[in-house]
């Protein structure tokens, strides 16, 4: 947040004083500045929203003599997708409860909705937005899931969407639904504004405490992957969909009706980085089919993540249902090479979750004969046997040699199998706590992109610290899960055996100087106080473990350590893969060349690097190396924590709706 005062505060920095901005926008540019870690200006975009539309608001409230309201202005958190331009704090006329008011500030002259999706706007960019009107109920949603005040008090905020510079020139944007969480004004109707906010905010009152209560709120923690699809049975959103998460949600849910079986199949890709809102998109997507009485199949090419969400469906099964839930589990959440055998559009929809993990060839026990004489590449087997197939990748993911998801191969593959497609693009960040310079540091730190690695620069996001052991990273993680209550996992490269233990016990093989740690175990290990291996990411158990990238993908935490092995060193001012140190067999083999090999290793690290949502602990036991990050990174485990209170996790709350659907989900079992 900017800056916070009451409007009777902000009457006089919306007053002309000869400048070239008003005082208040001067101001904010002098916040703005202070704020961002290199000492970075306003867009211009941003700085006439503040000299042209705040004032609007600041009249609005004065002249309904609401000036003792308090006006929250660039208010965020982490996991929104930007900022609320202004959040109003007061007390309900009625009422007497907390009120809060969101507004989306929008100077656009003219805006028309896009053909076919009725939350996109054409507004003159390159690309379309996101419906003002949407934009704003997503902030409240948003509001509503993680502050504390509001969780289950839904009446408590309102969103309104001003364009008041537009009046007839966006007609069209009254086409979509309003709720009191997504109210529309334009210029001609400042009137209809002022008296709506007059029916949220009573005059007369601070609202100091109001605004106290909003900004000291607790949070909730958002739902970890595996949480969220377990909850894939609520009639209520699991996750708030943001800006491009909603346009792509809305683009495939569209695609998904106008398919049915009829015209030429669509092949919809989803491309995001780590972070973007992949997951919440899958969610989102399966749970709002479902409910619509589709049939749709999850599906990855992960062993630990596709078996991690079957046994967190059983989990959130009633008592007395859970072999029936794991039972329809394993339909629900499949594996790439499970469909090659299926008859052509014998699914509905397919949500190809991590496609990146797509491989040539479907291989393994659970492969068909019938498929395996079809021959045919896995991509073009989920093709076929999907009316609607759904593709959401990362191209900086794929580990495995054999593994060839990237858009360009499923462009290819579409057009192979003589299909439209459509690639739709996530640009968000909303792992690390939004830190989008976080992720674009790692992928230049292992040189994803050509350019030269930069010194990482403190945002106040994200926590980026080094050890100078791997007893004090373990240490520092430790204390991070005990003194605050947070989930912490400790991962590495893969530059050490891994092998099935003989005698019932770990084998302690990742093994630096006088520390010596287990890997997670092995699929099918089971011993006592130690997790299976699709179980490390989500059980307190596996901390003490060191979580291997194939165990790692797919899942986050709070804090994660990573040990960079000897198969990744800084060397003359860059990062150098060693092939020779890798443990990985695949990597291993000859017919994989060094290019491909130097590639799947640096995957493998931008995966572990973007595992944290709080924080990073980074720690190389070569010398040179370790040497080299002292210069890019300032930070160390030595330093004094990170002052930001622990998220509360979101209460099993069950309504009357969701214990209906999920008993219709039992006798749909039977």
């Amino acid at each position: 947040m900017l800056l916070r005062k009451s409007a009777a505060e902000l009457r006089p920095l919306i007053v002309p004083v000869g400048q070239d901005t008003l005082p208040l926008t001067q101001r904010l540019i002098n916040e703005y500045v202070q704020s961002h870690p290199r000492k970075k200006q306003p867009g211009s975009g941003l700085i006439a929203s503040w000299e042209h539309s705040l004032p609007e608001v600041v009249e609005a409230l004065t002249s309904r003599g609401l000036d003792d309201v308090e006006v929250l202005i660039e208010y965020s958190t982490p996991g929104m997708a930007g900022e609320a331009d202004v959040i109003l704090a007061g007390q309900h006329p009625t009422t007497g409860d907390l009120s809060y008011v969101v507004i989306e500030l929008k100077q656009w002259h003219k805006a028309e909705v896009s053909p076919g999706n009725p939350i996109a706007v054409d507004a003159g960019y390159d690309k379309p937005k996101l419906h003002p009107v949407r934009q704003v109920q997503r902030y409240c949603e948003y509001l509503i899931q993680r502050l504390v005040p509001l969780h289950g008090k839904r009446d408590r905020i309102a969103g309104v969407a001003l364009l008041h510079n537009a009046s007839h020139e966006v007609s069209s944007l009254f086409d979509l639904k309003r709720s009191t969480h997504g109210q529309l004004y334009t210029r001609d109707q400042r009137e209809d504004f002022r008296r709506f906010l007059s029916t949220r905010l009573a005059g007369g009152v601070s609202g100091a405490q109001a605004a106290d209560v909003f900004c000291q709120a607790q949070q909730y923690e958002a739902p970890s992957s595996s949480e969220a699809f377990s909850r894939v049975g609520s009639p209520h959103p699991v996750f708030a969909l943001q800006k491009e998460q909603e346009i792509a949600f809305q683009e495939v849910h569209r695609e998904v009706g106008a398919s049915g079986g009829k015209g030429r199949k669509k092949v919809i890709i989803v491309q995001g980085g780590p972070g973007s809102g992949k997951t919440a998109v899958a969610v989102e997507l399966l749970r709002t089919l479902r409910q619509e009485g589709r049939n749709v199949v999850h599906a990855s090419g992960s062993r630990s993540f596709t078996k991690n969400l079957r046994d967190a469906t059983v989990a959130a099964a009633p008592y007395g249902r859970k072999g029936t839930a794991e039972r329809q589990s394993r339909k629900d959440y499949r594996y790439f090479q499970q469909f090659g055998h299926l008859p052509e559009d014998s699914v509905e929809v397919l949500i190809c979750d991590e496609a990146h993990r797509v491989r040539l060839k479907s291989d393994g026990r659970d492969v068909k004969r019938a498929a395996k004489a079809r021959g045919l590449c896995q991509a073009d087997e989920l093709i076929h046997v999907a009316e609607t197939p759904i593709f959401l990748l990362d191209d900086w993911q794929s580990l495995r040699p054999k593994e060839v998801g990237t858009v360009d191969y499923l462009v290819e593959r579409a057009k192979a199998c003589g299909c439209d497609y459509e690639v739709i693009e996530l640009p968000g960040m909303f792992r690390a706590e939004g830190s989008i310079a976080f992720r674009e540091w790692v992928t230049k730190l292992l040189s994803l992109k050509a350019t030269t690695a930069p010194a990482w620069v403190p945002d106040g996001l994200i926590d980026v610290r080094l050890a100078e052991s791997p007893e004090e990273m373990e240490t520092f993680l430790e204390r991070r899960i005990r003194e605050d209550n947070l989930q912490a996992r400790m991962t590495a490269g893969f530059c050490w055996e891994w092998k099935t233990p003989p005698n019932g016990e770990l084998l302690l093989e990742v093994q630096i100087k006088d520390w010596h740690r287990p890997w997670n175990a092995k699929e099918g290990v089971s011993l006592d106080d130690v997790p299976e291996t699709s179980q490390w990411a989500t059980d307190p158990r596996g901390f003490g473990q060191v979580g291997c990238i194939f165990t790692a993908q797919n899942f986050e935490f709070d804090w994660t350590g990573v040990i960079l092995g000897p198969d990744l060193l800084w060397r003359n001012g860059q990062f150098v893969v060693d092939r020779a140190k890798t443990r990985d067999s695949k990597l291993q083999e000859k017919w994989v060349s060094d290019e491909r090999v130097d590639q799947l290793v640096r995957h493998a690290y931008h995966v572990l690097l973007t595992r944290g949502r709080r924080g990073v602990v980074l720690y190389s036991e070569d010398t040179i190396t370790r040497n080299a990050l002292r210069e890019l990174i300032s930070g160390t485990v030595a330093d004094s924590p990170l002052a930001k209170p622990p998220r509360k996790k979101l209460p099993p709350v069950i309504t009357p709706a969701e214990k209906a659907v999920a008993q219709q989900l039992a006798i749909e079992f039977e």
